[in-house]
């Protein structure tokens, strides 16, 4: 009998299932987008919440179409795990129910700021995450604050990924590289921090078990193998952070090697062997113990290419046509849309379209448009490999829906002056976690053995000198127009 593993990957901007078999081959998969609702509760216009059944109704089908167009029995389905965008959270109360559910774009904890006006240092040392109201923390203080009704329900604080492998086999447990996104778990030492909690007066008594990834944490319930499709018992394995998956999946496994997720973001990522605090870049655990990650983040890259792709009503194929007509710099075109570079509020950063002085209206077409916007993304990652101390020498290992593009990859590896190795499968977030999936029911004697095996790089691309020189003059231009 074949053996194959089912992974959920709740997206910023969509909901996915893909079914891998034990060589890393992309068996099925669906995929549908899904949008946020506006908390109207909040006198922050960037409060977000999503609806949870909603979501989970999406995951769910898209699980049963994925088998169903598979063409194989729910037997031969081994294990099922799950990743999500990271920053996003589910609360239950003591009944299960869902209170709260917010992806990673939900802003309501600016409000309550200031609660943690001063402490940004303790907090950074222990979470290794600057004061921001996108963490769980200042979501915690927030409606501690404001919606204390909530606040006191709270039974138990999920991350997304979490929150998936919990509807499956009803265990509440969290796992390391997703909790340290939440800015109230200790990065160094792989806990909840109830040092944290208690210096800002949060609860200690809501958080989960800590699993590592990899490890089985129940099996797939009666009620939700009616849902989903899948067996009844199915061993459900502890899943990861989505971009931390994206590095498992290219087998970015060992300290100093280089990685950026191209997807709805772009996190620009060094692996470390120790722990390490920086001014600027985040550090997170990787979904490997032993390893961490200094981060930083190219910003909403892949959403301003969708942006750009809807305002123009056109397709991503169309666009690079018409891009590929546009000499190099755009002709003194520059893009800003939602661009950041690690230790720069993203509140301070310029965003638009800018064009030279003076501006003669017939110089630019819509390929110009299109241009720019790849290059920015590309200068956004370069910033951001100098604000994570990158090794000038290092490989840069990519994947993400950007990296379809060919056009996108080498003028990411003009822009960075290095080499770009991207992979055979693109959903390569999918992949890693399905490594985890397989090792958990012993089929891999460790998530190492399961990258060896299932991870296999694709195209690489080389950087041209002349290009690479050109570049580096607009990377100058690019990082001065952000201090603006």
């Amino acid at each position: 009998m074949k053996k194959y593993a089912m992974v959920f990957d709740a997206g910023t901007g969509a909901g996915r299932c893909n079914l891998f078999d034990m060589s890393g081959r992309l068996v099925s998969y669906a995929y549908r987008e899904w949008e946020y609702l506006k908390d109207l509760s909040s006198s922050n216009k960037e409060a977000m919440l999503f609806d949870a059944e909603q979501f989970k109704k999406i995951l769910f089908s898209l699980c049963r179409k994925v088998i169903t167009q598979a063409g194989i029995s729910a037997d031969e389905i081994v294990a099922v795990s799950a990743t999500s965008q990271r920053e996003g959270m589910v609360w239950l109360d003591r009944f299960g129910k869902e209170i709260y559910a917010a992806p990673s774009v939900d802003l309501r904890g600016e409000e309550a700021a200031d609660i943690l006006s001063g402490k940004e240092p303790f907090i950074k040392e222990i979470t290794g995450l600057p004061v921001s109201g996108m963490f769980g923390l200042a979501r915690l203080l927030w409606y501690k604050k404001f919606n204390k009704a909530v606040y006191d329900r709270i039974d138990t604080v999920m991350m997304i990924s979490d929150w998936i492998c919990y509807l499956l086999c009803g265990s509440k447990v969290s796992e390391p590289s997703v909790a340290s996104s939440s800015q109230l778990f200790d990065v160094k030492n792989g806990k909840w921090s109830s040092e944290l909690l208690k210096s800002v007066g949060l609860r200690t008594d809501i958080f989960p078990e800590i699993s590592d990834f990899g490890e089985q944490i129940g099996t797939v319930t009666k009620e939700a193998a009616c849902e989903t499709g899948l067996k009844e018992g199915t061993p459900v394995i502890c899943g990861a952070a989505d971009s931390q998956a994206g590095l498992v999946g290219m087998n970015v496994l060992k300290s100093g090697m280089l990685a950026a997720v191209a997807g709805t973001t772009t996190p620009v990522m060094r692996v470390t062997d120790r722990y390490e605090i920086d001014e600027f870049a985040f550090t997170n655990r990787h979904g490997v113990p032993g390893l961490w990650l200094q981060e930083g983040n190219a910003g909403i890259t892949g959403l301003a290419l969708r942006w750009v792709r809807d305002l123009f009503r056109t397709d991503y194929e169309i666009m690079t046509q018409e891009a590929m007509s546009v000499p190099l710099g755009c002709d003194g075109m520059r893009c800003f849309s939602g661009h950041e570079i690690a230790g720069r509020r993203s509140s301070t950063c310029r965003s638009g379209f800018v064009f030279p002085t003076p501006w003669v209206l017939d110089s630019y077409k819509r390929g110009h448009f299109f241009r720019a916007v790849y290059e920015a993304n590309c200068y956004a990652v370069r910033a951001n490999l100098e604000a994570i101390k990158a090794d000038s020498e290092a490989p840069l290992y990519v994947c993400g829906g950007q990296t379809a593009s060919d056009f996108y990859n080498g003028i990411l590896a003009d822009v960075c002056g290095r080499q770009v190795i991207t992979q055979k499968e693109r959903e390569i977030t999918g992949l890693g976690i399905a490594m985890g999936a397989f090792t958990g029911v012993g089929l891999y004697k460790d998530i190492r053995e399961a990258a060896a095996e299932m991870s296999f790089a694709g195209k690489i691309y080389e950087p041209k000198h002349d290009c690479q020189a050109f570049y580096e003059d607009w990377l100058e231009k690019y990082k001065r127009e952000m201090k603006r």
